[in-house]
């Protein structure tokens, strides 16, 4: 339930994108409505009178809507609402679009991001949903051969997922030796006091933040790795006379760059 000012307004804004009103009350008068509720598939938004509109970034109430196709949805929507955050991808394996109702609440569209469909296939042996993945024309090659390392590097490794990656295009992921992955091992440090990790565990290269689990970097180059749970991040080594001086971290189009202790 969102109390708002004036409840039949912020019916008529659902309404135009899409939501459908299920009931209204409290309108004897014609002027307003005390209470409605509307609803977007199987998501049902109460409104009630009392509310106030604000500007600030966050609100204490969002709505989170679960949806089939996110960058349809945008495309639809984005001449007509305000947009926070285009269609983009998370690092907890959504695909999401942000944004403001007529009151500033915020509104997250959400579906699971290719990557994560592709993943988690590949960790449950779900060879249909690799499939879906894959079809879905939203897998990068880089991405496919980082699937292939991480499956290759299952304990159960599942041969029929290992052949449709292949099918697919992916390659095996380069060999890096052990030498040059101890080299990289170390604390990192940022401007703003953020610092990572970088360890060697069975020759496998780990990258954690404090507090945090290491997450496993799969290589890509010689100095480039991604995180195997993370889509569109990288980790680059800054090597200076043979030795790593710092690390650049990439991610959803930012990078930032921290120094070696």
């Amino acid at each position: 339930m969102i109390h708002v000012p004036d409840v039949r307004a912020a019916v008529a804004w659902y309404q135009q994108i899409g939501f459908e009103v299920r009931a209204t009350y409290g309108n004897q008068t014609g002027d307003n409505f005390s209470f409605a509720i509307v609803s977007f598939g199987e998501t049902g938004v109460m409104f009630n009178t009392g509310g106030q509109p604000s500007d600030a970034r966050r609100r204490e109430v969002d709505l989170y809507v679960y949806t089939d196709d996110v960058d349809k949805l945008y495309e639809t929507l984005k001449d007509r609402v305000d947009v926070i955050e285009k269609p983009h991808d998370t690092f907890y394996g959504q695909r999401e679009l942000i944004i403001r109702d007529l009151n500033r609440f915020w509104i997250t569209f959400g579906q699971e991001s290719v990557f994560a469909m592709l993943m988690g296939g590949i960790f449950e042996g779900d060879v249909e949903r690799v499939r879906r993945a894959i079809d879905s024309g939203g897998v990068t090659l880089e991405t496919l051969n980082l699937a292939f390392a991480f499956a290759s590097g299952l304990e159960k490794k599942d041969e029929q997922v290992l052949g449709f990656l292949s099918e697919a295009g992916a390659n095996p992921p380069p060999v890096i030796d052990l030498a040059t992955l101890e080299s990289y091992a170390g604390i990192y440090k940022g401007e703003h006091g953020s610092d990572v990790e970088i360890s060697v565990v069975d020759g496998q290269l780990f990258g954690a933040i404090p507090g945090n689990q290491p997450m496993s970097l799969w290589p890509l180059d010689e100095v480039t790795f991604r995180p195997v749970v993370m889509a569109d991040a990288k980790v680059i080594f800054n090597v200076e006379n043979g030795k790593a001086a710092g690390i650049t971290m990439v991610h959803g189009g930012h990078a930032a760059k921290l120094s070696r202790e």
